[in-house]
């Protein structure tokens, strides 16, 4: 571990209010037991070169890497210095919407009027909607025939059935729009509201998993929210048009809050999702969190053999239990399983043979999740993927990604930079942690969502009200929502400018190439280094930042040769060229 500061919880003081904001492990959490520390400043680089080719950070540089692509844009020469990679993928529209009438515009259009419903709203409801009233079709024709231009050769009913009929969606077109009107047009963008929220719904599990992030115990925290608290904090997402909140824990199922809570979520059409272990799934549960508005359920597997799960999770029968759980999911209708996978050493070589079992079984999603040692993953780092392993994990995800076989989510924002060096422009592209596109549109959109949106795009809700920026920061607290609104403690904290500012990175996250498509893991360079802002050691690019952690003991392994290194940037640009994975 490199030399850290000790941890300050002194609130700041700014534009005459006090952040309660605060760097601070729960007193119940292994950080604190372990004496884990975090800095609660934010380190500039030092390093005079600001070239994504400088090799101080690791073996092969992202300038090496987009050059060995050849399925990016390499545009010619600009001012006698040639660019190697076109990283501003450009759709007119971002010309538009750069404009500051436009941003007015949709601050306009974007507000909440009389009826209680915003222009966007009526725009999208009415486009291509003979049911609509007249009036509405009639007021918002030029609107629908702007619409018409920008969907290109998408059909009018395709266009209504991926948008118009789904209400989260609509909800996530107002919080952009207020965005744009807001901050303008930035990269990554800065959001007036986050587009995502995981509520870590409660503390209480029947288990106890070796790598939980979240420290869960056999019994909730005296402190937890009440119902009456949990149903106005809905409330307040919903006021501010949240599209999408995703339920966790502990446990989430094993709350009586829960689908009074989810009921509150459908009023508003927010989309609402859950992550479980799957063991207490039973077909009267799956039919009640369908009819209660749910329509994805993630349900955790740490093995394709039982016995390898069960001594994770700690209980023996467990893995029969879960695998039964996703057949009553996939059973119910109107219910999506999704597979979460966390990834470490100890599973690493069963990742090709998950991925054929959640398709066997009938998901429609392999959820990757990062391991990071936070929670009780702080007594296991030792089994944390070396760069290589993750790079080539990824090279793995992208290709069942492309082949179409099933959809592919992962915690790790540099799924996005393989998409780009590694798939055609046509081909599918990570967007954030949250979904994917297909074609150049989604490249775009990929600039601007950004990968890593830990406070930004995305905040985590614990048990007790305290919102952090990402589940794996439980230590970095923006706030609590028994002391301010929800949107007052996104928006004012003091980790908001560090989390939304890429070039405020140090190591290779500084300089990438790929910066404003991945930005780099913040929860995996905090964990390791108690910087906020540092870089990620996880990524192939930082290479020799792990190497150093290794070399101070924080993995069991050694620092690899040269030709081992040699062999592995071979290897990486070979998987540049043709898309296959690092195996």
């Amino acid at each position: 571990m490199a030399e850290q500061d000790p941890v300050s919880i002194t609130p700041r003081v700014g534009n005459g209010d006090v952040y309660d904001s605060r760097t601070q492990a729960h007193n119940d959490s292994t950080a604190a037991r372990i004496d884990k520390q975090y800095r609660h400043d934010f380190p500039v680089s030092t390093n005079p070169d600001k070239r994504s080719a400088r090799k101080d950070d690791g073996y092969v540089t992202s300038h090496t890497h987009a050059v060995g692509s050849r399925f990016l844009r390499k545009p010619a020469a600009k001012n006698g210095r040639p660019r190697t990679i076109d990283a501003d993928y450009h759709h007119p529209l971002e010309d538009l919407l750069a404009k500051r009438w436009m941003q007015r515009l949709l601050g306009w259009i974007s507000r909440r009027r009389r009826g209680g419903k915003t222009m966007i709203e009526e725009i999208i409801e009415s486009y291509a909607n003979p049911k609509a009233p007249f009036r509405h079709r009639l007021k918002y024709w030029p609107f629908h025939l702007f619409i018409d231009r920008m969907r290109g050769s998408v059909p009018a009913a395709t266009f209504r059935k991926r948008i118009g009929n789904h209400t989260s969606t609509i909800r996530g077109l107002v919080v952009t729009a207020r965005s744009v009107a807001e901050f303008g047009l930035t990269v990554p963008q800065r959001f007036s509201v986050p587009l995502f929220t995981v509520w870590n719904f409660t503390n209480f599990c029947n288990l106890r998993c070796k790598h939980c992030y979240q420290d869960s115990r056999h019994k909730r925290l005296p402190d937890e929210l009440t119902l009456d608290e949990k149903l106005e904090l809905v409330d307040q997402m919903a006021e501010q048009y949240v599209p999408m909140i995703a339920f966790a824990g502990g446990e989430p199922t094993l709350s009586p809050d829960l689908l009074p809570v989810l009921r509150r979520c459908k009023q508003y059409g927010m989309h609402t999702s859950i992550a479980t272990h799957g063991g207490t799934m039973t077909p009267k549960l799956a039919a009640n969190l369908a009819e209660a508005g749910a329509r994805y359920i993630e349900v955790s597997l740490d093995s394709v053999h039982p016995e390898r799960h069960d001594a994770f999770r700690g209980q023996s029968g467990m893995w029969d239990r879960t695998v039964r759980g996703m057949r009553y999911v996939v059973e119910q209708e109107g219910l999506r399983l999704g597979i979460a996978m966390c990834v470490h050493r100890d599973n690493y070589d069963e990742v090709e043979d998950m991925l054929q079992f959640a398709v066997d079984v009938g998901a429609e999603v392999l959820a990757h999740f990062n391991f990071i040692p936070v929670g009780r993953g702080l007594e296991m780092a030792e089994s944390d993927l070396t760069p290589r392993q993750r790079e080539r994990m990824l090279q793995t995800f992208n290709r069942w990604m492309q082949s179409g076989r099933i959809g592919i989510i992962s915690t790790a924002p540099q799924l996005g930079r393989v998409c780009m060096a590694s798939a055609p422009i046509e081909g599918l592209q990570a967007c954030s942690h949250a979904g994917s596109g297909g074609g150049e549109k989604a490249r775009v959109v990929a600039k601007y969502l950004g990968a890593c949106g830990a406070g930004r795009t995305y905040v985590c809700i614990e048990p007790n009200g305290d919102i952090t920026p990402c589940v794996y920061l439980p230590h970095r607290l923006l706030g609590n929502i028994r002391k301010r609104g929800f949107v007052d403690i996104c928006r004012n904290n003091e980790f908001w400018e560090i989390l939304c500012d890429r070039d405020r990175r140090t190591g290779h996250c500084e300089v990438c190439a790929f910066k404003n498509y991945c930005g780099g893991c913040r929860a995996r360079a905090d964990a390791y280094f108690g910087e906020l802002n540092a870089s990620d050691p996880g990524c192939i690019f930082n290479e020799k930042h792990w190497d150093a952690l290794v070399g101070r003991g924080r993995d069991s392994e050694t620092a690899a040769s040269d030709g081992v290194m040699q062999t592995c940037e071979r290897e990486t640009a070979e998987a540049c060229q043709t898309g296959r994975s690092l195996g």
